[in-house]
C-alpha cells in the first residue's frame, strides 16, 4: 500500500493570479512563490517516501510544478471549461451549472493507497469533496492546509 501526496489542478488559470511574477519578486528582494512550493512538496513528501501525484484536466497543462523522476499525472473526467465557473462568454454559471470532476474516478487512478495528503485548489471545494470521498473508501486522508491556495499567503513564514 502507498502513501500518496495528491496535488490537485494546478494549472495556469488557478496559480497565475496568486503569483505576481518572478520580476516583481526579485526586484522586491522577496523569494519566489513556486520554487517554496516546490520545495516544499520535495521535503514533506518525496524525501519521506510519499508518491507524488498531479491531478489536471485533460484540456490543460501543468504550471509553476516541475515534476520529477517518478511522480504521475492523473486527469479529472471533465474539462476545465466543464468545471470552470464562469462560461466561454466571461459570464458566470448558475450553481447548478457547474460541474465537478467525478472524485471516485480520481481515488481509483490512484491505486492501493494507505495514507493519503491532498493538497491544492480549492481547498474548500475541490480538496475538500476529493478527501470525503478518499475517507468514504477507508483511505486513511489529510488535508495539508499548508499547500492548498492558502499556499501563497503562508509561504513566506519558512517555519
Amino acid at each position: 500500500m502507498d502513501k500518496v501526496f495528491l496535488y490537485l489542478y494546478p494549472i495556469e488559470e488557478y496559480s497565475k493570479v496568486l503569483n505576481l511574477g518572478n520580476e516583481y519578486y526579485d526586484s522586491s528582494n522577496i523569494k519566489r512563490p513556486f520554487d517554496i512550493l516546490n520545495r516544499t512538496i520535495q521535503k514533506r513528501y518525496r524525501d519521506n517516501g510519499f508518491k507524488v501525484v498531479f491531478v489536471l484536466y485533460p484540456d490543460k497543462e501543468i504550471y509553476g510544478i516541475l515534476p520529477q523522476y517518478g511522480d504521475r499525472i492523473i486527469y479529472a473526467d471533465i474539462s476545465f471549461i466543464e468545471a470552470n465557473g464562469y462560461n466561454a462568454d466571461g459570464s458566470k454559471k448558475l450553481e447548478g451549472e457547474i460541474v465537478y470532476p467525478n472524485e471516485q474516478m480520481l481515488i481509483n487512478q490512484l491505486g492501493d493507497v494507505e495514507e493519503l495528503v491532498i493538497g491544492g485548489y480549492h481547498a474548500q471545494d475541490c480538496v475538500k469533496r476529493v478527501g470525503e470521498v478518499a475517507m468514504a473508501n477507508g483511505i486513511n486522508t489529510i488535508v495539508d492546509l499548508d499547500l492548498t491556495d492558502l499556499f501563497f499567503n503562508l509561504y513566506r513564514d519558512e517555519d
